[in-house]
């Protein structure tokens, strides 16, 4: 058995009224090399032969009785491909909203936690002849990027399929402990609390105590330094950015800035990424940058179309990986964040993506100087029984009406290959992810690069963003605008 981390149990006990902790992707496949077999077929033989490769699809969870600690991961003694792997159609005429809103659908429907936390569909039917691959697969297994080497492995690189190595052993069946069992480990867990709590302030006091103005850095993360008494001290020690800082006030209010309910929208397109890295090159930022200012512009269109544009600029929380080299066929979540200022009250598309840049870059900065480590150590330490608690207290109160976020959106993205994949022959047209939204956070832009292009993936929560296709076309008109004004 092997337990979970904090950060991947967090994923776990976030699951509370609308909030659902799994992430998808609608891939959409080219099959005219299958010659008349199925996609199921091709994909089902694919992950036969690849299953010992694939340790996120064998594996369930085994809970602690009570929450007292965290779960455990076993391989399932009663694995059935067939469960989960599904094979549906989009009525005629198969457009991109109907299957964004089939997809939606599934998307909105939990997982369940007694067999590996993991579904496929195959989805037939579309106009414009392919034919699509929806997965979803829960955020305590994956993250981002493990979620990317975990395409990879699944697919090949050429039409005509990869060697797949042999397994070196039989796949292991281990039989699931009873609850007396679990209840021990449980107690045991517990009984060893007090001294992980204290180890573990003990390497954060060394560790800041190690980065000149980290310990300042991270107290006005967390809003610290506002505090009586000690706010004077914790700014004196904190390092001073030469740029704009990370908004440390809480973000404006939008309609998305709600409590959840678990119902989806779903929607997606592609960039040229040649066209969005020559923006990249004519304004000296990064690719980021420029996908930060896309979605900016699209957002702030968005609210001013509907008389709802705040006066103070939206806030994004930007998902980053440390994982480390040693670290990077793990299957676990190895990731932390940051806060960037969108500048959505500029209403001059350069002088904004200027701010963004100019914002991402102090915001990297501030993470730097915080220990990559710093949140996944205390997520070691939490209770799943009071996180969950919590998880259902925020939920069932609707605080988050309330509030003003911390943020506003999130905006992720993903480097993936450059490459074409094929599936069995069947190639790999585009991958459009499918993320999550949390209480108080009821939108999602998340961006997979592949081969020549950019896909996007919105999500949102039903009710918060009900024109969510809207909101989507207005990214390329973002594009034309900064290609526009691109000096020569």
């Amino acid at each position: 058995m092997q337990q979970l981390t904090g950060l991947d149990t967090t994923f776990l006990v976030m699951e509370a009224g609308g909030q659902l902790g799994h992430v998808g992707s609608l891939c959409l496949y080219d099959t005219k090399r299958l010659r008349g077999r199925s996609l199921v077929d091709a994909f089902g033989a694919a992950l036969e032969a690849r299953m010992h490769l694939l340790p996120p699809y064998r594996r369930r969870l085994v809970e602690v009785p009570l929450g007292l600690d965290r779960p455990y991961w076993i391989d399932d003694p009663d694995f059935d491909l067939d469960y989960h792997l599904r094979h549906i159609a989009v009525p005629p005429p198969g457009d991109d909203q109907q299957l964004a809103a089939l997809v939606a659908r599934i998307h909105g429907r939990a997982l369940d936690r007694a067999r590996p936390l993991w579904e496929a569909y195959v989805i037939e039917g579309l106009a414009s002849g392919l034919v699509a691959l929806y997965t979803k697969i829960h955020h305590c297994t994956i993250d981002g990027v493990s979620g990317a080497e975990l395409m990879q492995v699944l697919l090949d690189r050429s039409p005509e399929g990869d060697a797949v190595p042999a397994a070196e052993e039989e796949l292991p069946r281990e039989a699931v402990p009873g609850s007396l069992e679990m209840l021990g480990r449980g107690a045991l867990g517990l009984a060893l609390q007090p001294g992980r709590i204290l180890g573990t302030a003990r390497r954060t006091l060394r560790d800041l105590r190690q980065q000149q103005g980290a310990f300042g850095a991270v107290a006005r993360t967390l809003g610290l330094d506002r505090l009586p008494l000690a706010g004077g001290f914790l700014r004196r020690r904190g390092p001073q950015l030469d740029a704009d800082p990370i908004p440390q006030t809480a973000a404006p209010r939008t309609p998305w800035n709600r409590s959840i309910t678990p119902h989806r929208r779903f929607a997606f397109f592609s960039l040229s990424l040649a066209r969005v890295k020559r923006v990249k090159a004519a304004y000296g930022t990064t690719l980021n940058d420029v996908v930060m200012a896309l979605s900016a512009a699209a957002l702030r269109r968005y609210l001013e179309d509907r008389g709802e544009l705040p006066d103070t600029p939206l806030v994004a929380m930007v998902p980053v990986s440390v994982r480390s080299e040693s670290q990077k066929h793990e299957f676990t979540n190895r990731v932390t964040s940051i806060l960037g200022e969108l500048a959505t009250d500029e209403p001059d598309a350069v002088a904004r993506l200027r701010r963004i840049a100019a914002a991402m870059q102090a915001a990297k900065r501030m993470q730097q100087a915080v220990p990559a480590n710093l949140l996944q150590d205390w997520t070691q330490v939490t209770t799943p029984a009071l996180a969950a608690q919590a998880a259902r207290i925020v939920a069932r109160t609707r605080v988050m009406d309330r509030l003003n976020p911390p943020f506003n959106v999130v905006i992720s993205n993903v480097p993936g290959p450059r490459e074409p994949l094929y599936c069995a022959g069947a190639e790999l047209k585009t991958y459009y992810p499918v993320s999550a939204v949390a209480e108080g956070q009821g939108l999602n832009i998340t961006v997979q690069s592949y081969r020549d292009h950019l896909d996007f993936g919105l999500i949102s929560c039903r009710e918060l963003v009900p024109d969510l296709w809207d909101l989507a076309g207005l990214f390329p008109e973002a594009l034309e605008e900064l290609e526009k004004r691109a000096p020569q």
